[in-house]
């Protein structure tokens, strides 16, 4: 099958959209066309050579790692779905089967990490890749069963497709990683699609105080919009200085890194109380590490999580995510950006880049 895709052949260079030549589904394989996928900062960070991709020998590859879309064919042996269902393809499987599946943790699913597969060829006969074993930013996808969900709503494609990624990633981290309790305090350092999308699920789960900081004017105003009680200029002043303040010296229950820099780890577990909840979710790059002080780590009770994909099994939590878009409990209108068509996704990864919209959506 013959569609179009935004490749990446090369590190620091435009995504070339181009006619690839798709295979045939393998037994458990699914093919999906794509109706929407959002642009994420984790692949303009891929482009721009911070996630080592060049150096592992997977170009061309295409990028994205969610999307929705209607299912048009399937593996012989796929029962999961089947041709003209919706679902949503996240960057997370679940395969069941291994070790932490069967724990509870899918985020963790030893197929995450599984070596991406070839999916085509250009017309030209050169293998063609996708990365992370999904590749949204194409006319279709070829994807295992273990990675694709229905989806039962009509709601539309752009708020869907941002359960596998910002909604996953941050409403998750505070629900399913740091377990916010009513009357709570939370910190949220950055506010970019996942900060906000943290915000907004701090609001659900009744946190009395909801502390947002970001550089940005327009992303603060927006924090306030969707239920942040304060927000701080983290440009002009002292981020953890100011939360202190605003918790009588005693720092916030918890604190939540979405700023995509080390610097904002730090400041997420600067400003977190003893004895309080620390949620990691930044990618700077394949090779940035982070130093924090080890008394407070080992004496002090702070309690460090990591969050990929918010701990989300999509299996359990498409429902109560869609419910909460049905019902307008998650505001999806005010994250959505531009929207672009594949040809243009440059426009979208440049945007991502300049930190102009919260959420670039590709449509097809």
């Amino acid at each position: 099958m013959r569609a179009h895709a935004a490749v990446m052949v090369a590190e620091d260079a435009p995504l070339e959209y181009m006619e690839i030549d798709f295979r045939s589904p393998a037994p458990t394989d699914v093919v999906v066309r794509v109706e929407a996928t959002p642009f994420c900062i984790t692949d303009w960070l891929g482009v721009h050579g911070s996630l080592g991709i060049a150096a592992r020998g997977i170009l061309p590859t295409v990028l994205g790692h969610a999307a929705v879309g209607e299912v048009i064919d399937v593996g012989t042996d796929v029962t999961r779905v089947r041709a003209g269902d919706r679902v949503l393809v996240p960057a997370t499987p679940e395969c069941g089967r291994c070790r932490w599946c069967a724990r509870g943790r899918m985020d963790q699913c030893v197929e995450l990490f599984a070596t991406p597969a070839v999916i085509g060829s250009t017309t030209d006969g050169v293998p063609v890749t996708a990365y992370g074993n999904v590749g949204s930013y194409a006319d279709v996808v070829v994807v295992r069963e273990i990675g694709v969900f229905a989806v039962r709503s009509g709601l539309p494609a752009e708020w869907l497709s941002m359960i596998g990624c910002g909604i996953c990633s941050g409403v998750g981290a505070v629900l399913n990683v740091a377990q916010v309790r009513p009357g709570s305090s939370v910190a949220i350092i950055g506010c970019g699609q996942v900060g906000l999308w943290m915000v907004q699920g701090a609001r659900l789960a009744g946190a009395d105080r909801i502390i947002a900081a970001d550089p940005d004017e327009s992303r603060r105003s927006s924090a306030l919009r969707l239920g942040a009680t304060d927000v701080i200029d983290s440009g002009a002043v002292d981020v953890v200085g100011c939360i202190k303040d605003l918790t009588a010296g005693i720092g916030v229950d918890y604190g939540f890194d979405a700023g995509g820099t080390s610097d904002a780890v730090v400041d997420a577990f600067r400003a977190t109380s003893l004895a309080g909840v620390v949620v990691l979710t930044s990618l700077e790059s394949i090779s940035a590490t982070v130093t924090l002080p080890l008394f407070d780590l080992a004496l002090r009770g702070r309690d460090v999580r990591s969050a990929q994909s918010g701990r989300t099994s999509f299996t359990r939590d498409i429902p109560l995510y869609t419910r909460w878009l049905e019902t307008g409990q998650l505001d999806a209108a005010a994250m959505l950006g531009n929207r672009y068509r594949l040809g243009d996704v440059n426009g979208a990864l440049d945007a991502a880049g300049r930190r102009t919209e919260l959420t670039p959506m590709i449509v097809n």
